[in-house]
C-alpha cells in the first residue's frame, strides 16, 4: 500500500527522461497533486484522485482539458503500476508537444504509431489491433519485446500469432485464473473499452482469439463475468458455448493449432466473422 504522495513521486521519476527533453519541471501542489510547467509557460496537471491517475492540460480559459487517465488503487499499487502510468503519460506528452524522433541508422523497423487515445474518446478514431495491443502490452511490459520481434519478422503485425504463439493469450489466462481484483479492472477496463470502441476485427480478436480459449470452463468465465461490460459478457458466453460444441471442433483445432504465417491472398470469410455472426458455417 502507498499513499498519493509516495505514488507521485514514482511516477514522476517515470517520466524524468520525457520532462529533460521537453523541458518541463515540476512543481508539488498538495497531496498527490504536481504541476508541469514549461519553458513556453505551458502547464499541465498531474493529478491522483478517486483510484484514478490524471493528466491534464490547462487551457486558456483556466479549465482542464484530460490528455490520458489511468486506473491507480493506491491500496493495492505496487511501483510497476506507477511505471506503467508513466510510460502512458510519456506518450501523451510526446503527442501533445509533437514530439518527432528520427530513426537510427539501420535500426530494425519497428509498428507505425498507434491510434490516438485522445482521438479515441472523442469519437474521431477506434481501435485497431495496434493500438489495442500497445495498450495491452502497457499493462503485460514484459510482452513488449514479443510486440516488436512479431511486426519485425512479418513486416506487419499478426495479432492471433502474437496471442496464440507469443504470449499474449498466457497473460490473459494466468490473470483470470489468480483474479485478483486490481489486475482484473485493469485487464477488462481495457478489454471492455476496446470492444465498445474497435473495429470489427479487433472485436473478433477479443472474444474469439483471447476470451473464446477458455474452454467453457465455468470458474474461468465466473471469474470474468463482474468485470465484463454488459456488451461484452454474452458475446464471450456464446463463443465459447460455441467452441465447446460438437459444431465448434473444426475452430477449436484452429485456435490450438494456427497455421503458420503465409502471404496474404485474396480475403474470404474467416473464423473470426464466422464467430461473430453467430457460428454460421462451423459446421461445415
Amino acid at each position: 500500500m502507498m499513499n498519493a504522495n509516495e505514488a507521485l513521486a514514482l511516477i514522476l521519476k517515470g517520466l524524468e527522461p520525457t520532462m529533460k527533453e521537453l523541458q518541463l519541471r515540476a512543481k508539488a501542489q498538495g497531496e498527490g497533486t504536481a504541476e508541469l510547467v514549461s519553458a513556453e509557460g505551458a502547464l499541465l496537471r498531474l493529478r491522483l484522485a478517486e483510484d484514478r491517475a490524471a493528466l491534464e492540460l490547462r487551457k486558456e480559459d483556466g479549465s482542464f482539458q484530460r490528455l490520458s487517465l489511468s486506473l491507480l488503487e493506491l491500496d493495492a499499487a505496487a511501483e510497476r503500476d506507477c511505471q506503467y502510468i508513466a510510460s502512458d503519460f510519456a506518450e501523451a506528452l510526446e503527442k501533445q508537444f509533437q514530439v518527432r524522433r528520427a530513426p537510427a541508422a539501420g535500426s530494425a523497423k519497428k509498428p507505425p504509431k498507434s491510434v490516438s487515445k485522445t482521438a479515441i474518446k472523442n469519437g474521431e478514431a477506434y481501435y485497431d489491433a495496434l493500438s489495442f495491443v500497445n495498450s495491452f502490452t502497457g499493462i503485460y511490459q514484459e510482452l513488449r519485446g514479443a510486440f516488436k520481434e512479431n511486426y519485425e519478422t512479418y513486416g506487419e503485425f499478426l495479432p492471433e500469432e502474437f496471442f496464440l504463439r507469443q504470449g499474449g493469450n498466457d497473460a490473459v489466462l494466468a490473470t483470470i485464473q489468480r483474479n485478483d481484483e486490481t489486475q482484473m479492472k485493469r485487464l477488462f477496463g481495457l478489454l471492455n473499452d476496446v470492444y465498445e470502441n474497435g473495429v470489427n476485427d479487433v472485436q473478433s480478436l477479443i472474444t474469439v482469439t483471447i476470451l473464446g480459449v477458455l474452454h467453457n470452463d465455468e470458474q474461468l468465465l465466473a471469474n470474468c463475468v463482474d468485470y465484463m461490460s454488459r456488451d461484452l459478457a454474452p458475446v464471450v458466453i456464446r463463443v465459447n458455448k460455441l467452441l465447446a460444441s460438437p459444431a465448434g471442433k473444426k475452430s477449436r483445432e484452429k485456435l490450438a493449432r494456427p497455421p503458420l504465417y503465409k502471404p496474404k491472398k485474396a480475403k474470404k470469410p474467416g473464423l473470426m466473422q464466422q464467430m461473430m455472426s453467430g457460428g454460421q458455417g462451423l459446421a461445415r
